[in-house]
């Protein structure tokens, strides 16, 4: 069958969702189909446990953007389970349609569906409830390695822009000089 979806859909892929995703762009946090933010005013209707998946080489949904989102439901319902995974090697649109999404991805998410409805499972006690708040104050994110330096805080592109015009500047100083 992800043969079938990669082969027989994907280029039939409906964009009925593209203008509802423009505006999530637009507001730069979820917004519902009218623009309006109706998600996160109301952090306590979310009690339920949560999994956040992002690609390790995404621009849309970072690794940093599912960091912060596990941390602020860790915060607002510390009563249940919220977990992240970042899928090296996968861009925005592969963690669904991907190739290898039925191997890397989709065992975290049935994994995460196992759990749900094991709701025992889901719950976390008064004691790890505890700890979970004191991560939140001095946790960084676990999965990047080291402090990343001064490339962590540029976006590639402003990297790549920075070396094309060191790059130009070599070229002027070494043939005009």
């Amino acid at each position: 069958m992800h043969y079938w979806l990669n082969k027989q859909s994907l280029p039939r892929l409906p964009m009925a969702g593209f203008p509802h995703l423009r505006k999530i762009c637009n507001a730069g946090f979820i917004v519902d189909s009218s623009g309006k933010n109706s998600y996160l005013i109301h952090p306590e209707r979310m009690a339920l446990p949560t999994l956040y998946i992002s690609g390790g080489r995404t621009l849309l949904v970072t690794p940093q953007t599912t960091l912060l989102a596990t941390y602020y439901m860790k915060l607002h319902q510390s009563g249940f389970r919220h977990e992240r995974v970042v899928v090296d090697g996968f861009g925005h649109s592969d963690l669904l349609i991907g190739e290898e999404s039925y191997k890397k991805v989709f065992p975290h998410i049935l994994s995460h569906i196992r759990l749900a409805e094991e709701a025992t499972n889901c719950l976390l006690d008064s004691e790890k409830r505890k700890y979970n708040k004191e991560a939140l104050a001095w946790g960084g994110d676990p999965l990047q390695e080291g402090n990343g330096g001064l490339w962590s805080y540029i976006s590639p592109l402003v990297a790549t822009w920075l070396l094309f015009v060191l790059l130009l500047l070599a070229m002027v100083v070494y043939f005009f000089h």
